[in-house]
């Protein structure tokens, strides 16, 4: 959550008469008078404001330390993985003061994009609209990360070719390893015969095609890898990107 700008504003207000009265007590213990108190509180707080502009001016011509926005489009088959990592490392980022913001496809379907179904058009369109919210954050100096399959690579290298600080993050699970978890219950659903009517169609890396990425900027090995190493490189080449 951001402060309005009348928030921020009353905090600096409160921080200042604060100051004031604290400045104001210890001045008149040691003098014992109040025009003394009066004079050196309303010169302290002047030159105060002076040296904060000054120091504000200064450091804003400083490039050091200030980090940027970055989009990361994840690719990865449903159950590797996307959500657990980018939902933990945006706990991590945020922690560090690091504005966030994950893109969830399953929240967004619901919503941006719930007029769209599974087919290949669909699934593009969708990723770009994803993208497109990801761009716009990210020019704005927000980590964004986009959670989501993601499975084609013309798909991925439009998003590559249309954002310039976007990075392209495959969380890799093998699919051996995904039916063994399929804690959604939707590899077993992908399975059946065609003729159950609990059957779930156009599922990646089943009935749909999922494309391995071509020269990924990171590779994440959700099914050799515990959580908490995945967690630490996924943040770690976010860091180092953003240049904090």
């Amino acid at each position: 959550m951001i402060d309005s700008v009348k928030r921020s504003l009353s905090k600096a207000i409160s921080w200042r008469f604060l100051g004031l009265l604290v400045l104001s007590a210890v001045t008149y213990v040691a003098t014992g008078s109040l025009k003394e108190t009066g004079f050196v509180a309303i010169i302290y707080h002047l030159l105060m404001l002076v040296l904060f502009m000054a120091h504000e001016r200064a450091w804003n011509k400083i490039k050091w330390g200030k980090t940027k926005g970055l989009y990361i489009q994840m690719t990865g088959m449903s159950g590797a993985g996307k959500t657990t990592l980018a939902k933990s490392v945006e706990k991590r980022l945020k922690n560090r003061g690091i504005k966030v913001e994950v893109i969830d496809g399953d929240e967004y379907r619901q919503n941006l994009c719930r007029d769209l179904g599974f087919s290949r058009t669909d699934r593009e369109e969708n990723i770009r609209r994803l993208s497109f919210v990801g761009k716009v954050l990210g020019r704005n100096n927000v980590v964004c990360i986009m959670s989501a399959i993601n499975p084609y690579n013309s798909t991925r290298e439009q998003v590559r070719n249309s954002i310039p600080e976007s990075k392209l993050v495959y969380i890799k699970c093998s699919l051996d390893v995904l039916k063994k978890r399929d804690t959604k219950d939707l590899y077993r659903r992908a399975l059946l015969s065609d003729r159950d009517p609990d059957k779930i169609y156009n599922f990646t890396g089943i009935s749909d095609l999922f494309e391995d990425p071509q020269n990924p900027d990171l590779t994440i090995l959700t099914d050799k890898e515990d959580q908490k190493e995945s967690i630490l490189k996924l943040e770690k080449f976010i860091l180092k990107k953003i240049g904090d």
